[in-house]
């Protein structure tokens, strides 16, 4: 017997993001963060001891690399150059919560199970 277990089926919550000012205003989809980007994120945490620790010349080209997932225009440059302090500082703190968020609930659905005793 074959069991399938179904992970499309944990669907979260879209999570949009607005980030810039004036005319300059980008928005990305954090719904789903990368795995790859999750995991240099955990890198880079356990390297400096912390998230709060992580120098920004490796948080930014970081953080940038998961919008640019769904934003192709956002960079590290981008990032520098059209956000406040501030609003860096709310970006990955958004992008640190959707990296580490355990999912649940969704629709999910028991393993189905496949195929008779073909092999026993």
């Amino acid at each position: 017997m074959v069991e399938i277990i179904d992970l499309s089926t944990l669907s979260p919550k879209p999570v949009i993001v607005r980030i810039g000012n004036g005319d300059e205003i980008e928005e990305i989809d954090l719904t789903i963060v990368p795995a790859r980007g999750t995991l240099l994120l955990t890198q880079a945490t356990q390297k400096f001891g912390g998230w709060d620790k992580i120098p920004d010349d490796e948080m930014i080209p970081a953080i940038a690399a998961i919008c640019k997932q769904s934003n192709p225009k956002i960079t590290a440059e981008w990032l520098e150059t059209k956000l406040t302090r501030p609003q860096l500082a709310g970006l990955t703190a958004v992008v640190q919560m959707q990296a580490y968020r355990h999912w649940g609930g969704g629709n999910r659905q028991t393993p189905k199970q496949e195929g008779g005793a073909k092999n026993p």
